[in-house]
């Protein structure tokens, strides 16, 4: 239930239309509520209650505010929770509002339509969206990040990225070779003076890498159901193949191997594979048994979720690469930590910085990136060595699941919002434009809503360090920002106080039988044969839709019973609206 002081009267009215705000401003306003009060106080006892209270509340609300609780059926709702949150009565009392107090609950009340019923637009009206678009980028709040890479840190390039709208460079660690960050560092700071242009540059550490070895000959199928050996190579002829899998024996993997139990996953390529252990032989020599197949390749990434993995956050590289980038002049203003997992990991960073005597106003922000589950439990001691967080959904997405990296983004922008710290959403925001002009209509509704939940930074990827479009992502990701800002106090934000980030890590729900959400699939060559639309029955499709646009041959007469013929006799779905 809300609490009277959860409701900020004066900043919510803000958000009305000029003309209503002018309204409810004026002394009339208080005149017509007395009025409307006394028409409906049959009993001049100077006070109402119960369903007078309603109709006198409706009546005196603006009359679009009022229609829009009419029109919703939970409207009763909002009165309830106006009443009790105004009046302090428990939900068992039977509130009453003076007489005196009338006018003042009538703003509280709107102040609450605002608060509660904005986000999914019972009292926004629809044509606002037709608004024109916002043009002025001198307004955007929202920074964005653009990795360097060869298709984007050429002296002619470097420019043209400033002038699209990026405000970060990142200078991705894994790919500091052959001096390319020697020469393009200069010319950052060069062009960001010459274009009058703030411009501050984002140093990314590689952190522990987790992969498998090399191959002894062609890539090796992994079946399901098959157990195989999983370990460290036990000398250099001891290579990936069948039956066998085996990772280098670095210290971080030593440790990963070590790490692992039984009833563990290990997600190999981006999870495209799966194994889980059956046995533990040793430190460095595991039994897997093939969970979700596909064809082994050498030097494919490993991702263990269930395990904290006992090493240190930063490797030999890393600390070769966070000591050149801690001796640059001017200073980076960024240095961002893969993987941690707690704030200790944070610490090897400080000391290396203590070493170096790097004074306190040219230390970078420190910015953990939130790559591993036990982020999330262990989030607090990590915010407290911290001045910047990235949401980095790509490992996220890995070792959480895909379907809950995007409330783990709405928790972890939260909190880190509530700390002070500089917030970066990063990952596959417009991954299209690597090989398109354009961003996709989902991508853009991703980066709005990032910006929606808080992240004051969108960060580029490949799009912008290999892609053919680096300049035009820029420049999509500014828009989409620059239009999310001008719409965002609109709506109500989604993570009340109090949430704990850990709650992202709840288990995922898998049972299909509570899913409301229905999903529709559009039939064509790939899922309209009778072999095909069973399959597609079983995967979850609730509706199939028939794109007219396409309505030729015969195909729709073909494929319409088969439709009604499944959907009888499948028995996972019955009663789907098919």
């Amino acid at each position: 239930m809300y609490q009277r002081e959860d409701i900020n009267v004066g900043k919510l009215l803000k958000r009305l239309p000029k003309a209503v705000r002018s309204k409810v401003q004026a002394k009339e306003f208080l005149d017509e509520c007395w009025t409307i009060f006394k028409k409906y106080d049959a009993f001049q006892s100077e006070k109402l209650e119960g369903c007078n209270l309603w109709k006198a509340l409706l009546e005196a609300l603006p009359e679009a505010f009022s229609q829009a609780i009419l029109k919703n059926q939970y409207g009763w709702s909002l009165q309830q929770d106006s009443v009790y949150a105004f009046t302090g009565c428990g939900r068992d009392g039977e509130p009453a509002v003076s007489l005196i107090k009338f006018p003042e609950y009538v703003k509280f009340t709107l102040a609450l339509i605002l608060h509660k019923y904005s986000a999914n637009a019972n009292v926004l009206d629809c044509k606002m969206a037709l608004k024109p678009q916002e043009l002025d980028h001198s307004k955007r709040k929202t920074k964005v990040v653009a990795s360097l890479g060869p298709a984007s840190w050429s002296e002619e390039m470097i420019p043209k990225m400033i002038e699209a709208g990026t405000d970060i460079f990142r200078l991705n660690c894994s790919h500091r070779r052959g001096g390319d960050f020697e020469r393009v560092y200069p010319l950052i700071r060069k062009y960001s003076k010459m274009l009058g242009r703030r411009v501050e540059v984002l140093g990314d550490l590689q952190g522990p890498k987790f992969r498998v070895g090399e191959l002894e000959g062609e890539p090796v199928p992994l079946k399901e159901g098959e157990v195989v050996e999983f370990g460290i190579c036990k000398d250099d002829n001891d290579l990936i193949k069948p039956g066998r899998i085996t990772m280098k024996p670095t210290t971080e993997q030593l440790a990963l191997v070590k790490a692992c139990k039984v009833g563990i996953d290990l997600l190999i390529e981006d999870g495209i594979m799966k194994v889980n252990v059956v046995e533990k032989i040793s430190d460095t020599e595991l039994k897997v048994k093939i969970i979700r197949g596909g064809k082994l390749k050498a030097r494919k990434g490993v991702n263990v979720p269930d395990c904290e993995i006992d090493c240190a956050a930063l490797t030999t590289k890393d600390i070769e690469d966070a000591e050149y980038l801690l001796q640059l002049d001017p200073p980076v203003e960024y240095i961002c930590v893969s993987f941690a997992q707690k704030g200790q990991d944070l610490q090897e960073l400080i000391d290396i910085m203590d070493r170096l005597k790097v004074p306190a106003d040219k230390r970078p922000k420190i910015c953990p990136k939130i790559e591993k589950p036990q982020a999330l439990t262990n989030i607090e001691g990590i915010i407290e060595k911290s001045q910047a967080l990235m949401v980095a959904r790509g490992d996220l997405g890995v070792e959480l699941e895909l379907e809950r990296v995007p409330f783990a983004q709405k928790l972890l922008i939260a909190r880190a919002k509530k700390a002070g710290l500089f917030v970066i959403n990063a990952t596959q925001m417009v991954e299209s434009m690597i090989e398109n002009p354009v961003p996709t209509r989902s991508e853009v509704c991703d980066l709005q809503n990032a910006v929606f939940d808080g992240a004051d930074a969108v960060m580029l990827s490949g799009e912008a360090a290999s892609g053919k479009f680096p300049c035009e992502a820029v420049m999509a990701e500014a828009d989409a920002a620059l239009e999310a800002e001008a719409v965002r106090d609109f709506l109500k934000p989604q993570v009340p106080d109090g949430t704990v980030v850990d709650e992202a890590n709840k288990p995922q729900e898998l049972d299909d039988s509570k899913r409301q959400t229905q999903v529709v699939a559009s039939l064509g060559p790939a899922s309209w044969s009778e072999e095909m639309i069973p399959k597609m029955i079983a995967s979850g499709t609730n509706i199939f839709r028939l794109n007219c646009s396409h309505r030729r041959g015969g195909d729709f007469e073909r494929v319409y019973p088969l439709i009604r013929k499944y959907a009888k006799g499948s028995m996972p779905l019955v009663g789907s609206k098919i």
